[in-house]
């Protein structure tokens, strides 16, 4: 897991809970309708930008490294022997699209489940629901 993913799981998570509640709990949640898009739009830009803050942490790191020459011990048969430090591990793109989608699939269960039951305006949820549209 990485805090891309976890931010977005944290956010499905919530959703997916107020999915389950009585509709006068939900209607609490839905007068924080825009606070909660908010985070859904918040969580799905840090995936979405996942590529490109990655590649800047690497170069980054590896420029370090180079620079000040900084190396880590390694055990093997052979003994230790001393060589750069492991490239940091990038989250994998099947990690990064399956929690883009746990969100969305959890936002579009809370808006229907709002529409289902009277508190949100179709035009409200269609247009949310679009906007969310993988």
């Amino acid at each position: 897991m990485s805090f891309s993913t976890d931010i977005a799981k944290l956010v499905a998570d919530q959703l997916s809970r107020f999915v389950t509640l009585n509709p006068h709990q939900l209607a609490g949640q839905v007068e924080n309708l825009d606070f909660w898009l908010g985070q859904v739009r918040h969580a799905l830009a840090v995936i979405d930008g996942y590529g490109v803050r990655f590649v800047r942490l690497h170069a980054a790191q590896e420029r370090y490294v180079a620079v000040h020459r900084v190396t880590a011990s390694v055990v093997d048969p052979a003994g230790a022997t001393e060589r750069p430090p492991p490239p940091v591990r990038r989250t994998s793109d099947r990690e990064l699209r399956h929690a883009r989608r746990a969100l969305v699939e959890a936002t579009t269960r809370f808006l229907e489940r709002c529409r289902a039951v009277g508190l949100v305006a179709d035009s409200v949820a269609t247009a949310a629901l679009a906007e969310f549209a993988e």
